[in-house]
């Protein structure tokens, strides 16, 4: 899951006195030969994170002069970076919807088109009170932790079959006080349950196979399982699709974040197993399809 890193150092990278102003531009320049994008913005992150910023703090201190322990802890964080592991990992937490969440490498690094299928389900669930939502392969539990926060009367059931993932996702639960309204457990899709939920959200992995060894670096820090969906990609989620029907109410809806290559073969096989839905394709920033809404209506598999 991606190399193995070093946080010791054989040659220091910051050898002389730095104030932030010129440390800027020499993290910028080693993060860019390493050919990592948004190389201004990750070096902001950087030294807020060493020196405990904020935004406005780090713009009014460009002389401040940074004492040699946090040039190491910098150096090591920029050791890490240049080899191409995810600064999210390094930090140990990833800011999701104006939240938060602390991550590792055991789980997937949460994305704003994860974003964007939270505010799906807020946007259908609004004036809604007191439904049951299932969050499928939750990872490190951004959407149910997420909507937890925004929905304060739902109930929550969030599996995922990493156990060190689901341990992150406690933490997270804990950390955002919404724990006591979400139920977690170790398993494949569905696990061990038999309810039956008001919604199903998942985002399931949808990268297929042969595509992975061809991602950029930073994915091979990543765990394999929340990526790879196996030999076209949509393997994991028609499995989950097939296995809804025992977990769908009359009136339920499934929220599934896809890959946009996917989405007819998604609508094929969801009209199979529910012939009288109505679906919706939502589209996110790029104008890629990216979450496929399914409203059953009659759960009856053909």
């Amino acid at each position: 899951m991606g190399k193995d890193s070093s946080h010791g150092r054989s040659q220091s990278l910051i050898e002389q006195e730095h104030s932030i102003q010129n440390l800027r531009s020499y993290i910028t320049v080693k993060l860019q030969q390493s050919g990592i994008a948004d190389s201004d913005i990750e070096t902001d992150i950087i030294i807020m994170e060493a020196l405990n910023l904020n935004r406005v703090e780090l713009a009014s201190s460009t002389k401040l002069i940074i004492p040699q322990s946090q040039l190491d802890t910098i150096e090591s964080i920029l050791n890490r970076r240049v080899q191409r592991e995810p600064l999210s990992y390094i930090l140990g937490n990833q800011p999701f919807y104006g939240l938060d969440f602390s991550i590792n490498s055991h789980t997937l690094i949460p994305r704003p088109e994860t974003e964007l299928l939270v505010e799906e389900i807020l946007n259908f669930t609004e004036n809604i009170r007191s439904l049951s939502v299932a969050d499928i392969g939750t990872g490190s539990g951004v959407i149910a932790v997420s909507l937890a926060i925004m929905r304060p009367d739902y109930g929550f059931y969030a599996v995922d079959i990493s156990e060190t993932a689901i341990a992150v996702a406690h933490q997270n639960a804990n950390k955002h006080k919404v724990s006591h309204q979400i139920t977690f457990e170790v398993g494949d899709l569905f696990a061990s349950t038999t309810e039956q939920f008001d919604i199903i959200a998942s985002n399931l992995p949808y990268i297929p196979t042969d595509r992975i060894s061809k991602l950029e670096k930073e994915l091979s820090w990543e765990p394999i399982q929340a990526l790879d969906g196996g030999l076209d990609g949509t393997q994991v989620i028609s499995k989950l699709l097939e296995k809804s029907t025992l977990h769908v109410k009359r009136n339920s809806t499934i929220f599934l974040e896809i890959d946009n290559s996917h989405a007819n073969t998604l609508i094929n096989l969801a009209k199979r197993i529910y012939p009288l839905s109505k679906i919706t394709l939502k589209q996110d920033l790029q104008g890629f399809d990216r979450i496929l809404i399914i409203e059953p209506f009659d759960a009856t598999p053909t």
